[in-house]
């Protein structure tokens, strides 16, 4: 559902007013936060070391979702989680997250995946979801506080959304003054067993305002007609406006074409100072190798980056494998970021464990990828792909084990990890780190964007964790009560130290 702008919600905690630019003409060019020719350069600049200017820090709630009747009987459950954020072509800032707003508890009138439905899910060791508690052999508990299935009918009233919206949402917000006041731009109702199918983490607009959106189909294997992968979808606006729901699912572009290859999960997409665009997420090969069977585990998954030559390309679909595989007893693969140096290079930072074993420690890891010629890419049709430098692979500033990882190229040319552990830079390409001096850690699933004209850093993330929705569920013995989970902001400038 589309919504037209409505009373603006007030950021508390703003600290000063921002100058209105008589630039707005120039962020017309914008592509996912920067026009061409204001991309950041990176360069490693040794001496300049950086710190918040604290007469810009501001942190604020900017988003709290209607508050619902837990089932301890308090008042104050909220779901709103796995944030996302761009520009968009007329340098408006937008974020958008996961919303749910149904009941908690099935004494309030939740319902749940029917159990034949869950009985598709299987892991790669063979084991059948279930919601039977204590699962049977053969059987794998799905907690109910994470069955988001039956969130699909009508919400309590809201004070910053209409009241006919549904329990599972995508909520897009939109600000026009630089994170001053946002305003509702759209919202989106989803059904599916898990809150993270529709997550907007990796939701970017191209320069002709075109949405691409990551839709997870591995996570509603229940939905026969769709493939189970990660799915790429496109929403074109006609005259300046959008339509009210996205293309069919059955209507995909999956990320990429490759045989060999089972599954694909994305949880970033970036642009490059050169017009190219990247997704970063992980592989799975077949379990019994071959093009088809079921897919195999995290032992036989690997990280994957693919690239496309343009923003049309984007459009159509056309995506390449844009690195090689990377053999988990390398690094094991998991959720990770990479930032673009000025040679072309990545420094990208990997969230992983110290081996491959179930029950192994999570750890981070970083590596420089080295820019490849075609005789080393795994397409050789791809416009560039990325070697890791096996050499660089390490932990130089011993970061601690977080969330997913996020890194900000910045203008002021140092990288900055944002981390719930807490936030540092690099101004050598990550041979040391530093603390970001007068910054808070970040909440969870950080996502960063710096304003190319102005410098302004914004960071979001929600309140909480991987939260069950109106808390675990009684068969492991909690009672759905749930967390207050909202969206916050920090934003600040850098200077020199």
């Amino acid at each position: 559902m589309v919504l037209e702008p409505s009373r603006c919600i007030r950021v508390s905690g703003h600290q000063a007013k921002l100058l209105v630019l008589s630039l707005v003409a120039c962020l017309a060019t914008l592509v996912n936060g920067y026009p061409s020719s204001l991309a950041p350069t990176i360069q490693p600049v040794q001496d300049l070391t950086v710190e918040i200017d604290p007469a810009t820090f501001q942190k604020s709630t900017i988003y709290s979702s209607y508050p619902q009747d837990c089932g301890d009987g308090t008042k104050n459950c909220r779901s709103s989680e796995w944030v996302g954020t761009w520009f968009m072509p007329d340098g408006s800032l937008m974020i958008a997250f996961n919303q749910a707003t149904g009941p908690t508890s099935p004494a309030l009138g939740r319902t749940f995946t029917p159990e034949h439905l869950l009985n598709l899910f299987k892991l790669s060791d063979g084991r059948i979801w279930t919601h039977v508690y204590p699962a049977p052999p053969g059987y794998w508990h799905w907690d109910k506080g994470y069955d988001y299935y039956g969130l699909s009918g009508n919400c309590p009233p809201s004070p910053t959304l209409p009241t006919t919206q549904k329990c599972s949402l995508i909520v897009y917000l939109r600000s026009t003054d630089a994170g001053q006041t946002w305003t509702p731009w759209r919202t989106e109702s989803f059904q599916a067993i898990g809150m993270s199918a529709y997550s907007p983490q990796p939701t970017i607009a191209l320069p002709n305002g075109t949405l691409i959106r990551r839709v997870n189909g591995d996570d509603m294997i229940n939905v026969r007609s769709i493939p189970h992968t990660a799915i790429l979808q496109v929403l074109r606006p006609v005259k300046g406006k959008y339509p009210n729901v996205w293309p069919a699912l059955a209507l995909r572009q999956v990320v990429l074409k490759d045989r060999l290859s089972c599954k694909y999960q994305v949880s970033r997409i970036r642009r490059l100072k050169d017009g190219r665009y990247i997704a970063l997420g992980q592989a799975w090969k077949y379990a019994n190798g071959g093009t088809s069977g079921p897919c195999a585990g995290n032992d036989r998954a690997t990280n994957l980056l693919l690239v496309a030559a343009s923003a049309e390309a984007v459009e159509k679909g056309q995506w390449k494998r844009g690195m090689p595989d990377i053999q988990s007893s390398v690094l094991v693969p998991n959720e990770w970021d990479a930032a673009a140096l000025t040679n072309g290079d990545f420094l990208a930072l990997f969230r992983t464990q110290v081996s491959p074993a179930p029950s192994s420690k999570q750890i981070r890891k970083q590596a420089i990828l080295r820019a490849a010629s075609a005789s080393e890419c795994p397409d050789k049709t791809a416009s560039g792909c990325w070697v890791m430098d096996q050499s660089t692979l390490g932990n130089p500033g011993n970061l601690p084990h977080s969330g997913h990882p996020d890194l900000l190229a910045t203008l002021e040319g140092v990288i900055i990890q944002f981390a719930t552990t807490g936030n540092s830079y690099t101004n050598d390409n990550g041979a040391t780190w530093i603390p970001l001096t007068g910054s808070m850690p970040s909440n969870y699933y950080p996502r960063s964007i710096q304003d190319p004209v102005t410098g302004d850093i914004f960071l979001f993330g929600h309140v909480g964790g991987d939260d069950p929705y109106g808390g675990k569920s009684a068969e492991t013995g909690g009672n759905y009560s749930g967390i207050n989970q909202t969206i916050t902001m920090q934003k600040f400038r850098l200077k020199n130290r």
